[in-house]
């Protein structure tokens, strides 16, 4: 049982049940690495609210925007091409097990041709927008399924595949820096030990440390929401193999003295865990303060490193537990097959160095100070925010991205949203207007590259929208009144003139007189109805009459014929009297004159018998047509009748007329009046609308001109709708509007714009109905420019708690507050001293001029938590030789000369393990193991300068005080002990 006691084989036991536990249980690392790794900023930093109110107003749903890129390396995008674009958009929004919320591609509206085609018309993009809820790669690979286009190169690109695909850089870079470390501790441990078995063994003690580590800190995140992030692995392995392999060094080194000087191997190995183990106590429980310290940190980030801190805890158990089962039960063997156990050899570098600095302690603290200086005052430099640089351009992700830099403005791989969340709905027009205001303010901002909006969908002011042409069309139809106006004023005048002109009066008269004709006719037709009784009462007398007339008139044709015969017969008997009384004058003369008349009378007989004849024929037609008016009486009576009626109806109307005609002569003097009126109010109207005219004609000119104004019914229209539903949720109490920038978004001069931004609108906003609503934007810029502030912020306050805590640390090391100081003084000019030779490294072999925004913190924290355990080797020697060498600078001198092959060593092997870092093609942790390795070399070199100029300057006096009197009470109990370390 003593013997299972002393060779530690139950620790044996515990730990490889441990290993098996772990192996078994350990959850899936690279899915939650995925889930629970990705930077995580405070809840109440702008871009996560924003990130609320776009949940809201996609309906609570969570939904990421990937971009798909369409580019034709060979010239501009053919007819075919496009519309194989636009075929691809309709497929992808037709598939159902995409399950996408949006596809906005550039053949929806002119507004989405003009911002998702490239101004050299070589690319085309088109905007998906899906479910958070499924996994990136399965809907990328869906993606670059359906967009095989013949002719085109096309890529998914987008925020969340380009972190997906740096967590898949970083996971195939952890594999090569496991496989690159392990050899490279397995070659510099067979070098240092020419054994087989130390670097079996440490690896085997330093693996197990690293999987029980892994597995408590993913179950810690899995379980319990412990802070990791991408790099927490590979932090994991590097400080485990790196500090792990140095401690096991420590630790072996010292088993081997002891070993050579005689002891067995338990008791050897319980020495050397004695001594070396307390130095490794110290050591690890510096890095173990200063990575815990890491939990105070507010930034999940920074909070992720307290992993490492879990590790080394696990790591100092298992080295000083594991361990001591090989090295009691193996011996001497555990250095097979060196047979030489010989310590290490002395480090002429750092006796050089420190033996140096003690007699020409100025020159070589003016060559350190002459060698910062270019170090530590070059400026301060921008960070790198960009997590696209971190992947190499053969990631298709990356591909995608460089090729939107490349074609479009810097800003559309990122636009940037603001969100407007208000408790009332936005879409009226006062607030619509205030939008649209914003929306312009926005444009004008410096490195702004276009602003879209509800107002604004396009991009560009709908012009309709605007006073200034909504005036020039009231202008325009104030133009055409007026015109119509003048034409009306001309027409009244005319009208007034003529009315005028018209002399209604005289109308008037004549109209009187029409009456009185009227009157007249009446009683003209009423005597015309009786002269035609009497003329039918007449007639009937006439046809008698002329029946009698025609009867006597044969009578007195035949009793003319009588007597122009009985005239003829005295005409001759008068003539034969005369014959007869020719001798008797004067009866002659009365015969003669008596035969004359005789004569006459019967020549007139004779005429009138001529004429009896046609009278009496006349009397015969007289005779008939006295007969016929006798039979038309009766029509002649009725229309005399009608007449008389229809000249009274006649003379009613004409009175009738007579009387609006006197009213209408009344009545035009008025509309003659009113005319006139009319006509100097049209004039005063005419004054008044070339007045409005004018003003307003002023008024589109002036600034008010540009002043929104959208009609109610617009608002409702169906052609406003879709700008609705693009730029505002469904409650229309959230309105977006995109901004794209001219620059980088990921870039510290975009976050800077976007805080500026934030900031103005806020401003703006404050003074109008939209004051009490929130506001804030997302987008890359503004995580960019949040992680700035969280990253800057957060970064110098974890530094001061991790600097306190490991200078109380340092201080019950080392006893010593001057010592403390002058170490965390060291270690704070090397890491930047370091950082900046990176910087000009980056620059100069990568191309890469600015850091990555972790590599500062990642590199201080390993840095200073590393760097510390060299100052503890160092001063631990120096003090427990203390006793030993009285002479404190002697004493420095012999401790730099000692430890500085196994600092030096433990250097090698801890800036390899970060070297390995190096193909792992991350930028960031290319950069951190650079600045390590440098910060590394600079400490090796700089350490034993800076401690014995310290030892020198705090200590005047050659001899120690402190360890006077003991050193006389040693010398008395063993004389020969002080010359045997003057020897030395």
């Amino acid at each position: 049982m003593q013997r299972f006691r002393e060779r530690h084989v139950l620790a044996l036991i515990i730990w490889i049940g441990l290993a098996l536990i772990a192996m078994f249980t350990l959850p899936n690392i690279s899915q939650l690495v995925r889930d629970k790794g990705a930077v995580t900023l405070p809840a109440n930093v702008e871009s996560q609210v924003a990130n609320k109110i776009q949940k809201k107003a996609a309906g609570g749903k969570s939904v990421r925007t990937l971009i798909l890129v369409f580019n034709n390396k060979h010239g501009k995008l053919t007819t075919d091409q496009t519309a194989a674009v636009n075929d691809t958009a309709t497929a992808i929004r037709n598939d159902s097990s995409l399950h996408t919320t949006s596809v906005t591609s550039p053949g929806d509206n002119a507004a989405a041709q003009k911002q998702l085609t490239s101004d050299d018309k070589t690319t085309q993009m088109v905007m998906v927008t899906l479910p958070n809820k499924y996994k990136v790669r399965t809907q990328t690979n869906k993606l670059l399924n359906k967009m095989n286009t013949p002719g085109l190169r096309t890529y998914v690109t987008g925020n969340d595949i380009l972190n997906e695909d740096f967590s898949t850089v970083t996971e195939k870079g952890l594999q090569k820096t496991e496989i690159i470390a392990a050899i490279f501790i397995f070659i510099v441990l067979i070098i240092v030990f020419r054994s087989l078995l130390i670097p079996i063994i440490s690896l085997l003690t330093v693996g197990l440390s690293y999987l029980l580590s892994l597995n408590i800190v993913m179950n810690l995140a899995d379980k319990f929401n412990f802070p990791i992030s991408n790099f927490t692995q590979v932090f994991l392995v590097v400080v485990l193999f790196g500090i792990g392999t140095d401690y096991n060094i420590l630790l072996y080194d010292r088993f081997k003295e002891e070993i050579k000087n005689g002891q067995a191997a338990v008791a050897a190995a319980k020495t050397a865990r004695h001594h070396a183990g307390r130095t490794i106590l110290y050591s690890g429980s510096s890095v173990l303060i200063g990575f815990t310290a890491l939990s105070l940190a507010k930034f999940s980030f920074y909070r992720s490193g307290v992993a490492v801190a879990v590790g080394v805890a696990i790591l100092l158990l298992v080295l000083l537990t594991f361990n001591m089962f090989f090295m009691a039960t193996l011996g001497e063997r555990l250095f097979w097959p060196s047979k030489n156990l010989s310590a290490h050899d002395r480090s002429f570098l750092w006796n050089f160095l420190s033996k140096f600095t003690l007699s020409h302690t100025f020159v070589m603290v003016g060559i350190l100070v002459i060698a910062a200086i270019p170090l530590l005052f070059v400026g301060n430099h921008p960070l790198n925010f960009n997590n696209a640089d971190e992947l190499p351009d053969s990631v298709q992700s990356k591909a995608g991205y460089n090729v939107i830099q490349a074609h479009y403005p810097a800003g559309m791989s990122g636009p940037s949203t603001l969100y407007i969340e208000n408790k009332k709905p936005l879409n009226n027009q006062k607030d619509l207007a205030e939008l649209d205001d914003l929306t312009g303010y926005l444009k004008s901002e410096p490195g702004v590259k276009s602003v879209t909006s509800v107002t604004r969908p396009s991009g560009s002011k709908i012009n309709q929208l605007y006073l200034k042409s909504q005036l020039g069309k009231l202008v325009s139809g104030l133009n055409q009144a007026n015109y119509g106006l003048k034409k009306v004023q001309k027409g009244l005048k005319s009208a007034n003139q003529k009315l005028a002109n018209a002399n209604t009066s005289q109308s008037t008269a004549q109209v009187q007189k029409l009456a009185d004709g009227a009157k007249s006719l009446q009683s003209g037709a009423q005597q015309l109805s009786q002269g035609v009784s009497s003329y039918t009462a007449g007639v009937g007398q006439l046809s008698s009459g002329s029946a009698q007339l025609s009867s006597g008139a044969g009578s007195l044709t035949s009793g003319v014929g009588r007597l122009q015969s009985g005239s003829q017969r005295v005409t001759a008997g008068i003539r034969q009297l005369q014959r007869k009384t020719a001798r008797l004058t004067a009866i002659q003369r009365s015969a003669g004159t008596l035969a004359a008349g005789s004569s006459s009378v019967s020549a007139g007989l004779g005429q009138l018998r001529s004429q009896a004849t046609p009278f009496a024929s006349g009397l015969n037609r007289l005779n008939q047509g006295s007969s016929q008016l006798q039979q038309k009486s009766a029509s002649l009576n009725s229309g005399a009748r009608q007449v008389a009626s229809g000249s009274a109806q006649v003379n009613t109307g004409v009175q009738e007329l007579n009387t609006k005609m006197k009213q209408l002569q009344a009545q035009t003097q008025q509309l003659e009046q009113g005319l006139t009126s009319a006509t100097t109010a049209l004039g005063q109207i005419d004054n008044g609308t070339n007045t409005v005219n004018n003003y307003l004609k002023q008024m589109r000119k002036s600034y008010l001109g540009n002043t929104f104004y959208m009609p109610a019914d617009t608002i409702k229209s169906p052609t406003f709708t879709p700008s609705l539903d693009a730029f505002m949720s469904k409650n229309r109490k959230i309105s977006s509007l995109t901004i794209v920038l001219n620059s980088d978004p990921s870039t510290t001069q975009s976050a800077n714009r976007i805080r500026t931004i934030s900031s103005d609108v806020k401003a703006r906003l404050k003074n109008t109905d939209l004051k009490n609503a929130t506001v804030a934007i997302g987008g890359q810029s503004s995580q960019t420019a949040d992680l700035q502030k969280t990253a800057n912020g957060d970064f110098l306050r974890t530094v001061a708690i991790m600097l306190i805590g490991i200078g109380l640390a340092l201080m019950i090391v080392t006893r010593s507050l001057v010592q403390a100081l002058t170490i965390i003084g060291t270690l704070i000019v090397t890491y930047f001293g370091s950082l900046q030779v990176t910087r000009w490294l980056s620059g100069y072999l990568m191309a890469r001029d600015m850091l990555t925004w972790n590599t500062p913190f990642f590199s201080f924290i390993m840095l200073i938590a590393l760097g510390v355990d060299y100052s503890i080797f160092l001063m631990m020697r120096y003090r427990d030789d203390a006793s030993a060498i009285p002479d404190v600078r002697r004493r420095i001198l012999h401790s730099a000369t000692i430890i500085g092959t196994v600092v030096i060593s433990a250097a090698i092997i801890l800036g390899g393990t970060f070297a390995a870092l190096i193909p792992s093609n991350v930028l960031t942790l290319i950069q951190v193991a650079t600045t390590v390795i440098v910060g590394l070399i600079i400490l090796a070199i700089t350490l034993p300068i800076i401690m014995s100029a310290m030892i020198k300057w705090t200590y005047p006096y050659v001899t120690d005080k402190m360890y006077q009197k003991k050193l006389e009470e040693d010398e008395r109990q063993h004389p020969t002990r002080r010359s045997k370390h003057s020897d030395s």
